[in-house]
């Protein structure tokens, strides 16, 4: 099941069209069809040029020329937050006729109606497939979720202003151990002057070289393998020569690159396999959506 809002430009160009979608980050076209895809948020749609001049019987939409919007249900909110603004940026760019099957109809395009006839399908979508026995999606508080996504879906410009000395991290979901929750988390690696968002994160992947062994200290490895350690910050990061400080008005630590011996003491020792798993950012829903479907 998705969302359908049909879009049909005063002015319709199927080659304008297709340019200023190439000229947009995330976008890739092919022919009529028209993908977007951040891999920064996880985040996907897309859109279908249809050049067609003629109503097709017995299919849904406007007669015409249209640009159909298409975005699956069984998605987290942070879908429709990412979608809306680039609708939007459609619009002021071709001004349309717009006609919205879910809630608005035909008629004048309107932000704060998008977003609930997105949310209104998706969470109808998610109840259906608790009633048919589908497994309870994974879930985590809302307002985290929607911190981790705006993070993530403005760090190419953080890190544009960070600077190539600093490294602006990405949110990642993992699962901790096998029955656990999703937790936000990003990684800090030895040697890398990182910025790390404290209050945005519950856990940091502390990443290192392997050490060689001791036959393979002389060989040649042109692909050098790595190890993880799951930190947790519930106490906060307390180690000599970490600056704090705040980025967008959230309280921060900024990692040198070679620091205290506290701070290599953090990365030192024998590390374990680690237990956790890596979660796709569309696979962790909000907690009150999934709340309503399977109540405990």
């Amino acid at each position: 099941m998705s969302y359908d809002l049909y879009l049909r430009p005063v002015a319709f160009d199927a080659d304008a069209l297709r340019h200023w979608f190439t000229a947009r980050p995330h976008y890739e076209v092919e022919g009529e069809q028209v993908s977007y895809a951040n891999p920064e948020t996880g985040v996907y749609f897309t859109f279908h040029i249809d050049e067609t001049t003629e109503a097709v019987e017995g299919e849904e939409g406007p007669a015409g020329p249209s640009v159909a919007f298409n975005m699956n249900y069984f998605r987290p909110h942070t879908f429709a937050l990412e979608a809306e603004p680039e609708v939007a940026a459609f619009l002021a760019r071709f001004p349309s006729r717009t006609d919205d099957p879910q809630r608005m109809g035909e008629g004048p395009y309107v932000r704060e109606r998008f977003l609930e006839g997105w949310n209104d399908g998706n969470r109808s979508t998610v109840a259906i497939a608790a009633k048919q026995g589908m497994e309870r999606p994974l879930s985590a508080d809302p307002a985290r979720v929607e911190a981790a996504w705006a993070w993530n879906y403005g760090r190419a410009q953080l890190q544009a202003e960070a600077g190539e000395n600093l490294f602006v991290p990405k949110i990642v979901w993992l699962q901790p151990g096998p029955g656990t929750g999703p937790e936000p988390a990003i990684t800090w690696t030895f040697g890398v002057a990182t910025l790390i968002p404290e209050s945005l994160i519950t856990c940091v992947v502390l990443v290192r070289q392997e050490r060689p062994k001791l036959l393979k200290m002389f060989a040649r490895n042109p692909d050098p393998k790595f190890e993880y350690k799951l930190l947790g910050v519930e106490s906060g990061i307390r180690i000599a020569g970490i600056e704090r400080g705040e980025i967008d008005g959230q309280p921060a630590l900024f990692t040198p690159a070679t620091g205290s011996l506290e701070m290599q003491a953090l990365f030192s020792g024998v590390w374990s396999a680690p237990k956790f798993r890596l979660l796709g950012p569309e696979t962790v829903f909000g907690a009150d959506l999934v709340r309503e479907a399977w109540p405990e």
